[in-house]
């Protein structure tokens, strides 16, 4: 029989199931918070992290120069523009937008168009960065968790002498 398989079924079954698979890892709802906090800032880590990188490399640049001789590549150019045009007006009344010392020279147009490369890569990759962040999450739990209890990871006991208290 599979883990946690029982007789109940639907959606109470499959709870049932997730609990006693979390406390089976020694996990309990106590632990939620700290969960979703770590995992929400790997989250803003990894999309700041993103948008600085795309503005930095500007994949649309190096990808939208070879295609730029297609047969349809004309219509979207002038979709792009139209976009691009609405959004120097939305950033350009964004007062509070040059008072955050990162962006302040900036290029806005830039700006734009990084953010927008940002979304559609970290959309792309989504269903790997999704498990990873939750993985991760998990790990930092357990690690506060026996880090409270003064267990030491083994490659960090064999770094560190034994502390003497």
């Amino acid at each position: 029989m599979l883990y946690g398989a029982k007789s109940e079924g639907g959606i109470k079954g499959s709870v049932s199931r997730v609990k006693e698979y979390f406390t089976d890892q020694g996990l309990t709802a106590a632990d939620l918070p700290a969960a979703l906090i770590f995992h929400e800032v790997i989250s803003v880590g990894f999309a700041a992290f993103t948008w600085s990188a795309c503005y930095g490399i500007q994949p649309s640049v190096t990808i939208a120069r070879p295609m730029a001789g297609l047969p349809g590549a004309s219509k979207v150019a002038g979709a792009f523009d139209r976009a691009l045009a609405f959004s120097d007006k939305k950033v350009a009344n964004m007062k509070w937008l040059k008072k955050v010392p990162v962006v302040k020279h900036a290029a806005p147009r830039r700006l734009t168009v990084s953010l927008a490369e940002s979304l559609v890569f970290r959309g792309s990759i989504k269903p790997i960065t999704f498990g990873a962040k939750l993985y991760l999450s998990y790990k930092f739990v357990v690690w506060g968790k026996n880090r409270t209890r003064g267990i030491r990871p083994a490659c960090l006991s064999l770094a560190l002498p034994p502390s003497e208290s």
